[in-house]
């Protein structure tokens, strides 16, 4: 079923409800648009926020020459902290 079709299909059925069944209609609708809208937009902030990251990032980066990949991944385990989630960071 294509989209205009979605469409008589959603339509034929609103010509059968109350008014009152109407209005619970028009809430989920804006219900769903306002979903859709921040979805667009958490997306769209999202792939920003990401080029931008790989930007800044790729301007420090280099091509990775040596042998002591495993060493420095090890020294990145024995060395790395526990994420504190919900604490101000200020206080660390």
């Amino acid at each position: 079923m294509d989209v205009s079709e979605l469409r008589q299909t959603i339509n034929r059925y609103l010509n059968q409800l109350s008014s009152d069944r109407l209005r619970l209609v028009a809430d989920f609708i804006t219900f769903l648009a306002q979903q859709e809208h921040r979805e667009q937009n958490s997306s769209v902030d999202a792939e920003s926020e990401s080029i931008s990251a790989q930007g800044s990032l790729l301007s420090h980066t280099e091509t990775w020459q040596g042998d002591d990949f495993e060493q420095c991944l090890q020294t990145v385990y024995e060395t790395r902290s526990m994420l504190r989630i919900g604490e101000d960071s200020s206080q660390s």
